[in-house]
């Protein structure tokens, strides 16, 4: 099953940055400074939440989760703000790091930088950085 959010996210947002200001909704990466290197396979394993979200996606995006499985599967829910009501949107697939960056199964490969327990998400259309989460 394919879903929109990570496109809305990594292309530009179908929702115009006017409507809803990007800044509100920020939300800030912890003080800590975080030095960025190549995201490796062992870097998505386990469940991640947004900290941040960038670009035009911010309009639209309120929060991402991921859950990465070390089995090549993933699951994922992005809080859509900007209809009637704020929805959440799901997907499952199969994820693969290449040289290129990360395929969510689309063929799309995006930019991914990680750091102890973070991960970066980057595109044209927007930059998402996600901090891992225990699973309680």
């Amino acid at each position: 099953m394919r879903s929109t959010f990570l496109l809305a996210l990594l292309a530009p947002a179908c929702i115009a940055p006017s409507v809803v200001d990007s800044s509100g909704r920020a939300v800030a990466l912890a003080a800590t400074q975080v030095e960025w290197r190549d995201a490796q396979p062992a870097d998505f394993d386990g469940l991640f939440e947004s900290t941040a979200i960038e670009g035009d996606a911010a309009a639209a995006i309120g929060r991402i989760y991921y859950h990465f499985a070390s089995s090549g599967s993933y699951t994922g829910a992005a809080l859509v703000i900007g209809g009637a009501d704020p929805e959440f949107q799901t997907l499952t697939g199969r994820w693969a790091l290449g040289t290129d960056g990360l395929d969510l199964g689309d063929g799309v490969p995006v930019r991914a930088s990680a750091a102890e327990g973070w991960l970066r998400l980057a595109s044209e259309g927007g930059v998402v950085t996600l901090h891992k989460q225990a699973i309680e």
